[in-house]
């Protein structure tokens, strides 16, 4: 893996992390109203959709460094 990538998802997961544990102490989740369950599920689900969009996102930055685009960007330039 490349160490940008590393550093990427790293800094990315630790902003959320972040802003989660802010939440937590300054409204500790009171005005939601949602069961422990609902929490749960909430909490599990945010972190897969963020895994999945730090994923794609240095997917993208990857494939773009690497030149793999390179041939479709050729073709839109001539037919």
């Amino acid at each position: 893996m490349k160490r940008w990538m590393l550093a990427y998802s790293l800094t990315s997961a630790g902003l959320i992390a972040f802003v989660c544990l802010a939440l937590w102490v300054f409204n500790g989740f009171k005005g939601l109203d949602i069961s422990w369950h609902g929490m749960a599920a909430l909490i599990v689900g945010s972190v897969l959709v963020s895994g999945l969009s730090i994923g794609l996102m240095a997917a993208v930055f990857w494939s773009n460094r690497g030149g793999h685009d390179e041939v479709a960007h050729d073709l839109k330039r001539h037919p």
